[in-house]
């Protein structure tokens, strides 16, 4: 009987000693897997390109993709290389997804001159922005801002001005429609940072009720998720769906649920029965508001949030010093503010007989 327990203990004790060593070798191969991926990255870093400038920039967003940022990210490149520095789109030539804390530990790691980065809430976001200013690494914040992390400068758009001419917007229209009730949504953009967007909130209602309209137009907001694939979508779907009575209006925040609203308005043939107010002008965009089914849209000069966001750097790296803040002008976009067929081809013509 004891043998048989010895020999049982034994076993266990052997299964167990094997469990812990195959543990143990997983967590060792994880992170050499993933020290492994930092140095790679870490010498695409100091690549050719890098010893071919002055200084060495690096921007991090999590909406490299998109229209908006490639707008804001060519403007930037084109203002470094006046200088002979370079910027940087991190994660462009990695076929790995990494977070944004992970492209800001790669950064810092780097020992880049400078991080250009859209700002957020996540406190771990903070902590690593400190992290790069005690690295002796100076941060811009653009689009977004953390005024918690230390950053030196922010460049972006006057949100209370951003606010102010949304509600300018659907209190003009639903004058113009002679309607006695309108329910407007605001679609708010979890990616962006809760105050900006609280301000932007406020003075869209501040307005409304500047023009004495705030018994006739009542404003809903909703968050929507913009960093995360497909997410937007299904939650603007949802609005047309779930809810009995769909908006009369929608405010879109962003580039993303401006485009993710007009595909929705369109799949379920809600065209002419939703007003929407868009934000930055794609191609896509620009489509919509020619056929009518997008109002307006403020549209943000994205490429000179580029070109002062490595301005704001070279400031710094100079002098020691930089504007705290560098605020970028929005313009409204209409259907008669579009440049025509006509006009483009009268250029063409123009360009011909001469």
């Amino acid at each position: 009987m004891n043998k048989s327990i010895e020999s049982d203990n034994k076993r266990i004790m052997i299964i167990t000693t094997m469990l812990g060593m195959v543990l143990i070798a997983t967590i060792v191969i994880s992170v050499i897997f993933f020290r492994g991926r930092l140095k790679e990255t870490k010498q695409l870093l100091v690549s050719s390109e890098y010893n071919a400038y002055d200084k060495y920039y690096v921007m991090i967003t999590d909406n490299r993709n998109s229209d908006y940022w490639g707008s804001i990210y060519n403007g930037a490149l084109e203002e470094a290389k006046k200088n002979n520095s370079y910027v940087k789109l991190m994660g462009d030539d990695l076929e790995d997804e990494f977070t944004k804390e992970d492209y800001l530990r790669m950064a810092i790691n780097s020992k880049v001159d400078g991080i250009i980065v859209e700002g957020d809430d996540n406190r771990k976001t903070t902590g690593l922005l400190i992290d790069a200013l005690n690295a002796g690494i100076p941060v811009v914040t653009v689009a977004e801002d953390n005024v918690d992390s230390g950053r030196k400068s922010f460049i972006g758009v006057n949100g209370y001005n951003l606010g102010k001419e949304y509600g300018e917007q659907v209190c003009h229209y639903v004058k113009e429609a002679h309607m006695t009730d309108c329910n407007a949504m605001v679609l708010l953009d979890n990616g962006q940072t809760s105050t900006s967007q609280s301000v932007i909130l406020q003075a869209i209602k501040e307005t409304i009720k500047n023009y004495s309209m705030d018994e006739i137009i009542k404003v809903e907001e909703k968050s929507v998720t913009s960093n995360t694939d497909f997410a937007a979508e299904e939650e603007i779907r949802d609005l047309f769906v779930s809810k009995e009575a769909f908006p009369d209006v929608i405010v879109c925040l962003s580039e993303k649920s401006t485009v993710c609203v007009y595909q929705t308005v369109v799949d379920y043939n809600k065209v002419g029965k939703v007003e929407i107010f868009g934000y930055y002008l794609s191609p896509t965009i620009e489509s919509a508001i020619e056929k009518n089914i997008i109002k307006s849209s403020l549209v943000v000069n994205t490429e000179q949030m580029g070109q002062d966001s490595v301005r704001a750097l070279e400031e710094y790296k100079e002098s020691g010093y930089v504007s705290a803040i560098y605020l970028i002008d929005t313009t409204l976009i209409t259907k008669d503010s579009l440049p025509t067929s006509e006009e483009e081809g009268g250029d063409e013509d123009d360009q011909e007989a001469e």
